[in-house]
């Protein structure tokens, strides 16, 4: 799916004041992460590290995981794509709804593919398939399941493998990475993300880690030089000064609430739990689409159309936490759409 997802502001020939449709940390990219990779520039005149071996490395000790446990990936989804490709045919079981790019990846290498709904998933949910992709904490529904509930669904699933996409673990209080229990975990390939809390999706930056020996089956079909020399750098920076990157989750939650909270108590609205910073929500009066296209040329408010992933409606919404006077923006714009 190359057109529909968040932060398509270049789209619109509207100005974008406040962006509610990407899952980006809201905070902007560090001005010290700008000015090293400012003064890296120079470096484009070279190849970089054709397997992004450095930056691979610097994430297996950050994480205390043993070589060869990491792949450095162009964003999470050429991590997404290559899993797709090393298992071409296979069975495979999407939990939906969910990333449109496991199930279009799964298409493109032939696999044959079954659905199934986050809302029935449980720990002793029983798998028939070879490969099973969740997101947790899931976009868009913003729902997790706890380490223990993965780790028994795991266990109880031991000849399935699950991709576990993490892109927004480091954005919730009720669960918590599966990296440090990979050593014990051979069917387990986890995706993250380096763009998501660093503000650099422009990057295109994150890995695929898992044992050695499954993930060697999906490294054999990467290209080289798929992670290019800015990217690099900005991993080698992240890496260096993690303190830097740390969310403040406690008062990204807090507001989270309260934005969620001001749309539910718009009847035209129905807003669905959350236990991160994005959540969904659904116009009883219209389209998301509509909905969409009045907050841009109305207000310069962009958000994500959620209608087109599997399973959901036509008057589902996206949005993610912003700062507090974007947050109102958003709630004032709203309540003027219930009298349009």
């Amino acid at each position: 799916m190359i057109q529909g997802h968040g932060d398509d502001a270049y789209l619109f020939n509207h100005p974008i004041v406040a962006d509610f449709s990407s899952n980006v940390w809201y905070g902007g990219t560090q001005e010290k992460l700008v000015q090293h990779i400012a003064g890296k520039v120079s470096g484009v005149g070279h190849y970089p590290d054709a397997g992004a071996v450095k930056l691979q490395q610097q994430i297996e000790q950050r994480e205390e995981l043993t070589p060869g446990m990491v792949m450095v990936t162009n964003g999470g989804t050429e991590a997404i794509y290559l899993v797709a490709q090393a298992f071409s045919g296979a069975t495979t079981t999407v939990v939906v709804p969910s990333f449109a790019e496991y199930a279009d990846a799964c298409k493109l290498h032939k696999h044959e593919l079954s659905y199934f709904f986050w809302e029935k998933l449980a720990p002793d949910t029983r798998f028939i398939t070879d490969l099973v992709f969740i997101c947790n904490p899931n976009n868009p529904t913003a729902q997790v399941m706890s380490e223990e509930g993965m780790l028994q669904l795991i266990q109880f699933n031991n000849r399935t493998i699950f991709i576990i996409d993490e892109a927004y673990i480091q954005f919730t209080r009720n669960a918590i990475t599966l990296l440090p229990r990979l050593h014990q975990l051979s069917n387990v390939l986890i995706v993250r993300s380096l763009t998501k809390t660093c503000c650099i999706p422009g990057l295109r930056l994150g890995y695929l880690a898992g044992q050695k020996p499954l993930l060697d089956k999906v490294r054999a079909f990467r290209m080289p030089w798929s992670v290019n020399s800015l990217a690099l750098e900005a991993g080698y920076y992240i890496m260096d000064h993690p303190e830097e990157f740390e969310l403040p989750l406690d008062s990204l939650l807090a507001d989270t609430y309260q934005l969620w909270e001001g749309v539910r108590k718009m009847p035209e609205f129905k807003a669905y739990p959350t236990h991160t910073h994005y959540f969904l929500f659904e116009t009883l009066t219209g389209t998301a689409a509509a909905l969409k296209l009045w907050l841009v040329n109305n207000y310069g408010i962009l958000i994500r159309d959620a209608s087109n992933f599997y399973g959901l409606e036509q008057g589902h919404c996206r949005v993610a936490c912003r700062n507090e006077e974007d947050n109102q923006l958003l709630i004032t714009a709203l309540h003027q759409w219930t009298l349009s």
